[in-house]
């Protein structure tokens, strides 16, 4: 086929997909392709897709439907991902404009299927380094392992992604300094389950010997832990995080409820008692940490008395940042198979619409407390056409999930770390002046 020169790329989805989308354009790029503005300047289309949940899927195929309902002849389009992985051989009947469905991202697969195998062979041996993140080229997501051992009912990603699969150690700290060659400033680590990361490479949890390597091989500034499950968080891993300024006093753990009842039936392997331990010892051990949780409302078998055990576990840890999801029945997930009873739409919508009121003023306290104190931000924008200077976070708030900081006064340049006073807050937002 002849050489195809540009290609658009749309990545859908968690942070986890957008390294693979960056790693699918440094791959192209390799080969000499350039990044085209638009799907219809390019030669080749590519879409990452989600497939987690029904509102992800939905939002997938039309993004499908949109980009390819103006898709030429001679133009190719590559769909990957989730989605595909899981579908792809249904959604090829249903939409054939699109030209290949190949599933999860792996190192050369689209110069191969592009026809450019003695690339996708220098590829697979020398791996691209990742494109920059063009829109906050100071932070960097490092996703340390892929798939998950986990067995949740609730959750299709086992199936999707498989078993996990950790980095090992000297190549995430190679990743993280051709990434901090490129100026990152901040490195988010994400997996399915953070904290079980090695224990199918080296045969134990091996989270804090990675972050020990980061330390010392790195002086990447913010390191930020996401989406730790309960189980394997330690107290050397506590202890490294209070002890070290360059690890965010941050930690992402969706407990997903906190009922026994509940926690059980979501196969999840804690207790509520081992669930609220851990947090104070949490608490306890990094003073300051900032705790974010996710929790599952309307799953089946829920009553009052386990959402009201979720109220109280809220009210009594006080989350920093919560977020929450309402069940939703994912194919071939032990969920489907429940007898228990179901949790009517409306209901789980109340009860999540109340725990959501309930975090937002906990939320505007917390922030208020905040009022007065000198912290290190990072600007992360130019607040553009706006009463503000620039958009940043704490090390308190992971991008694009938690607060921002509204910069008042004071200049500087995108990526900086800075001291800055809080002199206003809001649930979602606190505001500040610059100091140096």
């Amino acid at each position: 086929m002849p050489f195809c020169k540009k290609f658009y790329s749309l990545g859908l989805g968690c942070a986890k997909n957008q390294v693979d989308s960056e790693r699918a354009a440094a791959e192209l790029l390799s080969a000499d392709f350039k990044i085209a503005k638009s799907p219809k300047e390019s030669d080749v289309i590519l879409i990452n897709t989600c497939g987690f949940i029904e509102s992800a899927k939905e939002e997938s195929i039309d993004a499908i439907l949109s980009i390819l309902k103006n898709k030429k002849a001679k133009q190719k389009a590559i769909i990957y991902g989730c989605l595909s992985q899981r579908y792809g051989k249904e959604l090829a009947k249903e939409i054939p404009e699109a030209d290949f469905w190949l599933g999860n991202y792996h190192t050369g697969m689209l110069l191969e299927t592009l026809g450019f195998e003695s690339q996708a062979k220098s590829c697979k041996a020398n791996p691209p380094r990742r494109i920059r993140n063009f829109e906050y080229p100071h932070h960097a997501y490092l996703k340390i392992a892929e798939g998950c051992n986990r067995a949740c009912s609730f959750c299709a990603i086992p199936a999707i992604r498989g078993k996990q699969v950790s980095q090992s150690i000297e190549n995430l700290v190679n990743e993280a300094k051709q990434l901090e060659e490129n100026g990152v400033q901040e490195l988010s680590l994400i997996a399915q389950d953070l904290s079980s990361y090695g224990t199918d490479l080296y045969k134990k949890a091996s989270l804090q010997p990675l972050l020990e390597a980061l330390l010392k091989n790195t002086k990447i500034p913010w390191l930020r832990l996401m989406y730790l499950y309960p189980e394997h968080i330690t107290d050397g891993l506590l202890n490294l995080m209070a002890k070290e300024p360059r690890i965010c006093k941050y930690a992402d753990i969706p407990i997903q409820h906190a009922s026994d009842k509940m926690l059980k039936l979501m196969r999840r392997k804690y207790t509520a008692a081992d669930l609220r331990a851990l947090l104070h010892k949490m608490r306890e051990s990094v003073p300051g940490i900032t705790l974010r949780t996710t929790v599952l409302l309307g799953f089946p078998g829920e009553t009052h008395s386990d959402f009201e055990e979720l109220m109280n576990l809220a009210e009594e840890i006080r989350f920093e940042h919560l977020g929450g999801f309402i069940w939703s029945p994912e194919e071939g997930t032990s969920a489907m198979k429940l007898k228990e009873e179901q949790v009517a739409v409306e209901t789980a919508r109340l009860r999540l619409d109340a725990l959501i009121e309930r975090q937002e003023e906990i939320s505007a306290e917390k922030n208020e407390a905040l009022v007065g104190k000198t912290l290190d931000v990072i600007l992360d924008s130019i607040a553009e056409e706006s009463e503000f200077h620039f958009y940043a976070r704490t090390q308190g708030n992971a991008l694009e999930t938690d607060n921002i900081v509204r910069i008042l006064e004071g200049s500087g340049n995108i990526g900086e770390i800075r001291k800055a006073k809080i002199v206003d807050a809001e649930a979602h937002e606190l505001d500040a002046v610059l100091l140096d």
